[in-house]
């Protein structure tokens, strides 16, 4: 108790000057630093150089290192007891760590109760001085290091530096370190040691970070801004559900959404946590999902590389512990979803990032340079994605608004805006915590609380979005305006549900008529609190899609352009790029286009361009649907590996082939059939036919080779029941037949693979 007492009396800066609770530092671009100094910034052992630096390669003072293994060991608070007392010659009464300095040389480690047979923690040069301003060697480091673990010169062979290295290699405390003896230590280096020394096994035996308190493993850390037993905030919250006040009150944000051992003291306070076990932070580009197929159950990241992630993988976020299964609608292009590994590589679980961003800007005005400079805390390398997407600052429009995470080095970028009228306010006009637009209420963070505290209730107003949906500004509609476009999801009478393209959803009543659910929508204030709905008509733009050149027509795609597909009254589809097989998609399929400030298309809307929208797998009908007056419709329904019973029937106006393979894409109130493929056939492919290149799967056929579908059905002939995957059904035969929807000039995709 004593040490834990000691480490909550040593919160002073300790390299310089501290820095904000749970901050990182744009300066510092290695992952694992960043951990590691983030773990050292929650005991309070480390700090910045300012408050948003760090000088990872910055030297380190033989006396900077002995008040952080001051601290490190408890002893802090008998530091003013040595202030007086003069060993050295050259650490006189003015220097500021003589009081640790004399402590550090006073402490014999491995001590008797005798006081007799023990190490001097630190030991001053062979002239008699101690030189506390020189710059602490490796070597240095890692003896004392070694002697606050137990070791003595004896176990070191009474050889130094030589026989002090030796054993540091030895029990792995300098473990992916490759520096001379005498070479100076940076701050980073230093990061490095003291993070690796906790988890060292100490000369007595386990871990020293059992010597700060009771160890509990496996816990994620979900929260770091969680509301404490007593209604304070601050605290870190875990996977347990369990909320932990911090000995420093710290919570460092690089350590949120990660997997370790967390240890806390006798009081119930968390000392420290430290991550262990493989675990990788990605930035989302696509998410699926469905049933118990793995296959079918996966995240690729924005550079296009795969992870499979069971659908009952545990997933945690920072309010619930549920599955992928459950979160994967979720997620969203740009996301950061951490990975947890098992030391067989096995995916153990997955952290969902959902803390809301706490800092903004508007951009207000665009041109020369970042307009979110001042934002990124002095940061030089990060990434910018627009709505999800990457992109570059010149893809940065007026208005757009800019959260930058520094764990990650991103900088997202929102287009997302709202028009409407400013129908209601919380608590009051004059201090706008959430204000109510299109009958949607929405959070005002702080620093645009002036600026829409000067609207007034009924006008017409537009407020610029966070990507998570949070009012960073505001103005007059007449200043700044914004077409609300979004998909008709559900129409029951006048009431109505429509989901904006920016991922804002809205829902109330309507006065407006001969709408379709799935049909794309403006939308705006209409009389009395309600919606006015209008079809979209007209694509907007003029020309073809040229994927490579990511233009139509003559209009350039931005970096930020998303791009959705649907089919007739389907639902909407949200896909890459990279989804098209074809070099061009002609203008008669697409459906709409919207060019943002810049004059740039940022939103594009293709119809049945690559064919994803449906569902494939064996058709079958179903039963008959009574229309009246004895009139009956027809339903389709679809079976294959991730639906092996049957997908829910849809009204289609024609009987299918009995046991055909074919693909059926359903409208976006889910009763009709939307569209119905029937497919092609080519038989006798064998095994070797196929190959992966470039992250995808091609087969050739007798007269072109053809891509193969991420989302491929593999049926067994023999057997009468549907394979895991393409793997298992190539294993099974080398008589295959596969099934596509199109030609290849026309876009099209192996969808069904059958083994005879």
């Amino acid at each position: 108790m004593k040490k834990l007492i000691s480490v909550i009396l040593a919160l002073a800066a300790l390299l310089a000057l501290a820095v904000p609770a749970g901050a990182s530092f744009p300066d510092i671009a290695d992952a694992q630093t960043q951990e590691e100094v983030a773990v050292l910034q929650m005991m309070g052992v480390i700090n910045g150089t300012s408050a948003n630096t760090f000088s990872p390669n910055g030297a380190l003072t033989r006396a900077q290192f002995c008040k952080m293994a001051v601290v490190l060991l408890g002893r802090a608070e008998e530091e003013p007891l040595y202030r007086v007392r003069t060993i050295f010659p050259d650490v006189r009464a003015g220097h500021w760590a003589r009081g640790y300095i004399n402590l550090a040389v006073s402490i014999d480690i491995g001590a008797g109760e005798d006081g007799k047979g023990g190490t001097k923690l630190i030991r001053g040069m062979g002239n008699g001085t101690f030189q506390p301003d020189r710059n602490i060697t490796y070597a240095e480091a890692v003896t004392i290091l070694l002697r606050m673990l137990g070791y003595s010169d004896l176990d070191a062979g009474m050889s130094w530096p030589k026989g002090y290295l030796e054993l540091a290699a030895k029990i792995e405390l300098t473990a992916g370190m490759n520096l001379s003896a005498d070479q100076a230590l940076t701050r980073a280096q230093a990061a490095h040691l003291f993070a690796k020394m906790l988890t060292t096994p100490q000369k007595s035996g386990g871990a020293y970070y059992n010597t700060l308190g009771t160890a509990t493993a496996d816990v994620v850390l979900t929260d770091g801004n969680a509301a404490a037993d007593d209604g304070t905030l601050g605290a870190m919250k875990t996977s347990g559900g369990k909320t932990y006040k911090t000995v420093s009150g710290i919570v460092p944000a690089g350590l949120v959404g990660r997997r370790g051992t967390l240890i806390t003291n006798e009081a119930g306070l968390a000392v420290v946590f430290i991550p262990v076990g493989e675990q990788k932070t990605i930035v989302v580009g696509k998410a699926n999902a469905d049933g118990e197929n793995v296959q079918a159950s996966w995240v690729v990241d924005r550079e296009g590389q795969r992870y499979q992630i069971p659908p009952a993988t545990p997933a945690y976020t920072a309010n619930e512990t549920s599955t992928y299964g459950e979160i994967w609608m979720d997620l969203r292009s740009g996301d950061r979803l951490t990975i947890f590994y098992s030391a067989a590589g096995r995916v153990e679980g997955v952290y969902k990032s959902t803390a809301a961003a706490e800092t903004a800007m508007v951009a207000r005005t665009v041109g020369a340079g970042n307009p979110f400079a001042s934002l990124l805390g002095g940061a030089v390398s990060y990434t910018v994605y627009r709505d999800g997407s990457p992109a570059s600052v010149g893809d940065i429009c007026a208005y757009d608004v800019g959260v930058y995470d520094a764990a990650s080095r991103v900088l997202s970028v929102s287009s997302a805006k709202l028009t409407g009228r400013y129908e209601n306010v919380w608590p009051n006009p004059q201090s706008p915590a959430k204000v109510t637009v299109l009958g949607v209420e929405l959070p005002v963070m702080d620093m645009a609380i002036e600026e829409v505290a000067k609207l007034k209730l009924g006008d017409n107003v537009t407020l610029f979005l966070t990507h998570d949906g949070q009012v960073a500004g505001a103005a007059a509609s007449s200043v700044v305006r914004t077409e609300n476009i979004g998909v008709l999801e559900e129409l029951s009478g006048v009431a109505v549900k429509v989901t904006l393209i920016n991922g804002v959803k809205l829902e109330g009543n309507t006065a407006s008529t001969g709408l379709h659910a799935g049909e794309l929508v403006r939308v705006s204030s209409g009389t009395g609190q309600k919606l006015t709905l209008s079809r979209v008509s007209g694509s907007g733009v003029s020309g073809a899609l040229d994927v490579a050149g990511r233009r139509v027509g003559t209009t350039a795609l931005s970096g930020g352009c998303r791009l959705f597909e649907k089919v007739g009254a389907s639902a909407m589809r949200e896909i890459d790029l990279t989804d098209l097989t074809v070099a061009s998609v002609p203008g008669s399929q697409i459906t709409y286009g919207h060019k943002d400030s810049a004059g740039r298309i940022d939103l594009l809307i293709l119809n049945n361009a690559t064919g994803d929208v449906y569902t494939y797998g064996m058709l079958k009908n179903g039963e008959p649907v009574s229309a009246g007056e004895d009139l009956y419709n027809h339903t389709i329904l679809v079976t294959n590996g991730d639906n092996p019973g049957g997908t829910a029937p849809v009204i289609s106006n024609m009987a299918i082939p009995r046991d055909g393979m074919g693909g059926v894409a359903v409208t976006a109130d889910g009763q009709d059939a939307a569209g119905v493929v029937t497919l092609t056939q080519e038989k006798g492919i064998r095994r070797s036919a196929f190959t992966t290149r470039d992250g995808q799967t091609y087969v050739r056929l007798s007269s072109q080779e053809m891509r193969v579908s991420e989302q491929v059905q593999c049926y067994n002939a023999v057997t009468k029941t549907w394979f895991a995957s393409l793997a298992d059904a190539r294993a099974f035969s080398d008589d295959l037949t596969v099934w596509y929807d199109r030609p290849v000039q026309e876009g099209g995709k192996v969808r069904v693979v059958v083994a005879n």
